[in-house]
């Protein structure tokens, strides 16, 4: 019977190092599942994150083609503000040739345009006076036979 003693014995002490162990293994997957509760979370989290700043980049996406229209329209302003100016110039510049250009079958004569005139008769520049000319005498001319 000594030997049936120590079976029970061996067999009571087993089911109570079960319990323990299950104890132990309950434990571990309690502490397991909240972990993957936690991770879970955590992803989820991660997972909100990374919609929303998709969301935000598709936003910025859609607003893309504005924001590089009006970058090019700012930079575009001072060559069309400058074209402008040149063509009021050019405008400017045929009107003045057409006021001064002749009109067919008219003559105009300007010899000093810097001068205003004084009355409606063009004034003519001042010619200079002819320098006095010596006359010459036979001996202070050289011809062919005098050398």
């Amino acid at each position: 019977m000594a030997g049936l003693t120590t079976v029970d014995d061996a067999n009571t002490d087993q089911p109570q190092a079960q319990p323990e162990a299950e104890q132990v293994q309950d434990s571990a997957f309690q502490l397991s599942e909240h972990q993957l509760q936690l991770a879970l979370a955590s992803a989820e989290r991660k997972l909100a994150e990374a919609r929303l700043q998709i969301a935000e980049l598709e936003a910025l996406l859609e607003e893309l083609p504005d924001i590089f229209e009006r970058k090019f329209e700012q930079r575009l302003q001072p060559v069309l503000e400058r074209q402008e100016r040149l063509l009021d110039d050019n405008a400017d510049l045929r009107q003045q040739i057409q006021m001064l250009a002749p009109v067919p079958g008219e003559v105009r004569l300007r010899f000093n345009p810097a001068a205003a005139p004084a009355s409606s008769a063009p004034a003519l520049p001042q010619l200079p006076s002819r320098p006095a000319m010596r006359r010459l005498g036979r001996a202070d001319r050289r011809g062919p036979r005098a050398a």
